[in-house]
C-alpha cells in the first residue's frame, strides 16, 4: 500500500483534524431530534463516510508493472487453416497439430504477460484475438493456407503506423497456398527489423483414400498394335480388401471391369485391352468404405489412332541372330513400314522391305547419303558392320537428321561399327570402356519406370521375368554417360548400363549395351515366362517416338511446355514443320474435353524459319478442366498432332496435408529468429523472447483506490442509509 495525497501534508492535516472534530459535532446537532439509537447511528455513518472522504485525500494505491505503451509490440500468429487439423505425427491416434498448437499457447501466453503482444489467427486472411484465450474454443477450419503472406501483412500494416515491432511468433505446419510466401515475410520481418520465431509442426500425412492416376492420359493407337489403357490404383490408410476398377465410354457405359485385392499403402497397376478405338474414355475406382476423398477416383484418357505407319530403316552389315529375328519381326508387323539392307560381302548386299515375299540382291547398299535422305524414316535402326555403311559425311547427315529433323536412331546391338568411326561413338548415350566385354542380364531402372516404358508397357522392376531371361552378350562397362542420358535399365550395377535414351537436339539416340536378345523369342524357357522379345519391339520403339519431335507420318509437331498447369497459368506451345514449303499459318486450336467443344483457336508466330520453321504461341489462362490441344495447317491435308492438358484448380487445403516444416525453418533462419519446440519451458520462452539491452517492455503504473468502485460504494452507502433513516424519522 502506497500513498501520493492529493494536497500537500500542511495542508492535508489540519483539515483531516478540523474535519475529525468538526464533523461529529455538527453530525450530532443535525440529529438531535433523533432517537438516542438512531442519532448514534447517523453520526456514525456520517462520520464514516467523511473518513473515507479524508482516505482518498490521502490518495492510496499501489505499483504494478504492466506492458509500456511504447514497447516494441509481439506478433503471435496461430495457423488455424483445415489442414492444422491432421495428425501432429504420420500416425493417426497421434493430437492434430493445433491441438499441439494450443498446447505451446499456454507456457507462451505466460512468457507474454508482461509485454505488448497482438494475437492472430492465420488461414484464408488474419484475425486479430482479444486474448489468447480465445484460440482454445477455436476449430482449424480455414480453406486456404494464407499464413506466412497473412502474418507479413500485419507486420507491414504495423511497420506504416510506426509501432515499433519487437519480433514475431508464428506456430505453423508450414503449408502455404503461395510458395513464395515465406520470401514475402522474411522481406517483411527484414524491413521491420524483428526476428521470426517458428514452431513448424506436423509430418508427412494422407487421408484415407483411394487414387487412381495414369501416364498417359492420351494414347496413340497403332495399326496391329495392342491398344491397352493403364492406370495406378493406390490404397492408402485404408484396411485390405478389394477395389473394384471400371473402364467407362463417354456416355458413362461400363465396357469392363476389374477387382484388385489391395492392403493399406499398396499399389497396382490396371490394364485394360480395348477394342474400340477413338474416344474418350474414363478408368475408375469405385468409392472404398472410409475413404476420405472420392475425388480423386477417377482419370479421363483419350485415344486417337495413329493410320500413318512408322517408317524404319534397318540397316545390318555383319548378319546374325539379332538381326534376323529383329528384321523378320519388324516386317511382320502393320506398324512398321520397314526397308532393311543387309550386308553379305563388300559387293554383296540384300534388299527386303515390308510386303516383301523375297529379297532383292544388289550390289549397292543404297544408304541414305543426306539429312533430307534419311528423313523419310521415322526411326533408323543399325546393326553392327556400320563401317560399310557409312562415311564420315554420312555420319555427320545422320546427326543433322537426329538433331535438326527429330529423328530416332536406335542401336540394337551394341556398338555398331569396328572404330573407323569415331564420330558415330560421339552419337552413343555412354562412353564405352575398353574391359573385356561381359554378359550380364536385364533389369529396369526406377527411371525407366517413371518414363512410363516399364511398369506400364513392359512388366515392371519387381516382375519374376527379369532374372530367368536370358543375359547378353558383349556387354560393356560404362565410366561415363553423355548428357541427357536416361537409364532406362541396367544389370543392377552403375557401370553397366543396358538400356539407355539420350535426347539429342529434336531427336533421340537409344542403345542396347549387347547382343542376343534374339534368345528371348529362341530359349524355351524364356518363352515360357511370356514372348517378351516381341512385346519389347512391339512397344519400344512406339514410345521412343515420344522422344521425338515429329509422331510417325506427321510433318507438324506440337510440344507444350507443361502438360498440367494450375488454374491462372497461360501455357506456351512450340511447333515445327517438316513438310514441303513453309506453311503461311500455323493455328492451335483448344478444346474442353467436358462437352469436346472448341475453347479457343490462336495464330501462332513464326519465330525461327531456318529448314525445319518453328511456330510458337500462347494460350490465355484456362479455367480448370481437361483440354485437348489441336495443331494443324489451314488449307494443308495432313495430319494434325494433339496433346493432352490438364488445368488444376487452385490447389484445397485437403490435397495435401504434407507439413513443410523446411519453410517454416527457412524463415526463422533468414530472420535471426528461433526454431521453437512444442515441449520449451516457460524460462526458456523468457530467454527467447528478452529484448536487447536498452528496450523496456514494461513500464511501473500506480494504481489508485479511489478508482475502485468498492471505496465509492462504501460513501455512498453509508449517506445513503443517513438520509434514508432522517426521512423514515420526519426529517428533512
Amino acid at each position: 500500500m502506497m500513498l501520493q495525497p492529493v494536497i500537500p501534508y500542511p495542508v492535508l492535516v489540519p483539515l483531516a483534524l478540523l474535519l475529525t472534530a468538526l464533523v461529529p459535532w455538527l453530525a450530532v446537532g443535525a440529529c438531535r431530534l433523533l432517537p438516542r439509537g438512531y442519532k448514534v447511528c447517523c453520526v456514525g455513518l456520517t462520520v464514516v463516510a467523511v473518513l473515507a472522504g479524508l482516505a482518498l485525500l490521502l490518495n492510496p494505491g499501489y505499483e504494478e508493472e504492466r506492458p509500456a505503451n511504447d514497447a516494441p509490440l509481439w506478433l503471435v500468429g496461430v495457423d488455424v487453416s483445415a489442414s492444422m487439423a491432421a495428425p501432429v505425427q504420420d500416425d493417426a491416434q497421434a493430437p492434430s497439430r493445433y491441438a499441439t498448437a494450443i498446447q505451446f499457447v499456454e507456457p507462451l501466453a505466460q512468457a507474454m504477460r508482461k509485454r505488448n503482444a497482438c494475437w492472430l489467427m492465420l488461414g484464408d486472411s488474419p484475425r486479430a484475438c482479444d486474448s489468447a484465450q480465445e484460440l482454445r474454443t477455436h476449430q482449424p477450419a480455414d480453406t486456404a493456407s494464407r499464413v506466412m503472406e497473412g502474418l507479413a501483412r500485419q507486420a507491414e500494416a504495423y511497420r506504416r503506423k510506426g509501432v515499433p515491432l519487437a519480433g514475431m511468433v508464428l506456430l505453423t505446419d508450414g503449408r502455404e497456398h503461395d510458395p513464395r510466401a515465406w520470401q514475402t515475410l522474411v522481406s517483411r520481418a527484414g524491413a521491420a527489423g524483428c526476428p521470426v520465431h517458428v514452431l513448424p509442426l506436423g509430418s508427412t500425412w494422407q487421408e484415407p483414400d483411394v487414387e487412381v492416376s495414369t501416364f498417359y492420359p492420351l494414347v496413340h493407337s497403332y495399326p496391329g498394335v495392342e491398344t491397352r489403357l493403364r492406370a495406378m490404383v493406390r490404397k492408402v490408410r485404408l484396411p485390405q480388401g478389394p477395389v473394384k476398377v471400371e473402364l467407362c465410354d463417354a456416355e458413362g457405359k461400363v465396357l469392363q471391369t476389374q477387382v484388385h485385392e489391395l492392403s493399406a499403402g499398396a499399389q497396382c497397376e490396371v490394364s485394360f485391352p480395348l477394342a474400340l478405338q477413338e474416344g474418350q474414355y474414363t478408368l475408375r475406382a469405385l468409392p472404398v468404405a472410409g475413404e476420405a476423398r472420392p475425388d480423386n477416383n477417377a482419370v479421363r484418357v483419350t485415344v486417337r489412332a495413329v493410320n500413318s505407319r512408322i517408317r524404319v530403316l534397318f540397316a545390318e552389315g555383319a548378319p546374325y541372330w539379332d538381326s534376323k529375328f529383329l528384321a523378320q519381326y519388324l516386317r511382320a508387323q502393320p506398324v512398321f513400314d520397314v526397308r532393311s539392307v543387309h550386308r553379305l560381302t563388300d559387293k554383296r548386299y540384300y534388299h527386303i522391305n515390308s510386303g516383301d515375299d523375297d529379297s532383292t540382291p544388289s550390289e549397292t547398299h543404297d544408304m541414305p547419303a543426306t539429312a533430307e535422305e534419311f528423313a523419310r524414316f521415322d526411326i533408323v535402326v543399325f546393326g553392327k558392320g556400320m563401317e560399310h555403311f557409312l562415311t564420315d559425311d554420312s555420319v555427320a547427315a545422320l546427326q543433322r537428321y537426329i538433331s535438326e529433323n527429330g529423328g530416332v536412331l536406335v542401336l540394337a546391338r551394341g556398338r555398331c561399327h569396328d572404330g573407323s568411326l569415331p564420330a558415330l561413338d560421339a552419337l552413343e548415350p555412354f562412353v564405352r570402356g575398353a574391359d573385356t566385354p561381359v554378359q550380364a542380364r536385364l533389369f529396369p531402372t526406377t527411371a525407366g519406370v517413371e518414363q512410363g516404358l516399364f511398369g506400364t508397357l513392359l512388366p515392371g522392376a519387381q516382375d519374376e521375368v527379369w532374372p530367368v531371361l536370358p543375359e547378353l552378350e558383349d556387354v560393356c562397362r560404362v565410366p561415363e554417360l553423355r548428357p541427357q542420358t536416361t537409364v532406362l535399365a541396367d544389370a543392377r550395377a552403375a557401370d553397366l548400363p543396358m538400356l539407355a535414351v539420350m535426347r539429342c537436339g529434336l531427336g533421340a539416340v537409344t542403345a542396347i549395351n549387347g547382343e542376343g536378345l534374339w534368345k528371348w523369342d529362341f530359349y524355351p524357357e524364356a518363352r515360357e515366362q511370356c514372348n517378351l522379345y516381341r512385346d519389347f519391339w512391339r512397344y519400344y520403339l512406339p514410345w521412343l517416338q515420344t522422344a521425338a519431335e515429329f509422331m510417325p507420318g506427321y510433318d507438324l509437331s506440337l510440344h507444350p511446355d507443361r502438360n498440367s498447369v494450375q488454374q491462372g497459368q497461360p501455357v506456351g506451345c512450340t511447333m515445327r514443320w517438316r513438310g514441303v514449303g513453309r506453311p503461311q499459318s500455323v493455328k492451335l486450336e483448344v478444346c474442353s474435353l467436358a462437352d469436346g467443344k472448341p475453347v479457343a483457336v490462336y495464330d501462332a508466330a513464326l519465330t525461327a524459319a531456318g529448314s525445319l520453321p518453328q511456330w510458337h504461341c500462347r494460350t490465355a489462362e484456362l479455367p480448370a478442366g481437361e483440354y485437348l490441344l489441336r495443331a494443324y495447317v489451314p488449307g494443308e491435308d495432313t495430319p494434325a498432332p494433339e496433346c493432352r492438358l490438364t488445368v488444376r484448380d487452385l490447389p484445397g487445403e485437403q490435397d495435401n496435408l504434407n507439413a513443410d516444416a523446411e519453410a517454416a525453418v527457412r524463415v526463422a533462419e533468414m530472420t535471426g529468429g528461433k526454431v521453437l519446440r512444442a515441449d520449451m519451458s516457460l524460462q526458456e520462452l523468457e530467454q527467447i523472447l528478452t529484448l536487447p539491452a536498452g528496450v523496456q517492455h514494461t513500464e511501473w503504473v500506480y494504481c489508485s483506490l479511489w478508482a475502485k468502485w468498492q471505496v465509492l460504494t462504501v460513501m455512498v452507502l453509508c449517506l445513503g442509509a443517513m438520509w434514508f433513516i432522517r426521512r423514515r424519522k420526519g426529517l428533512p
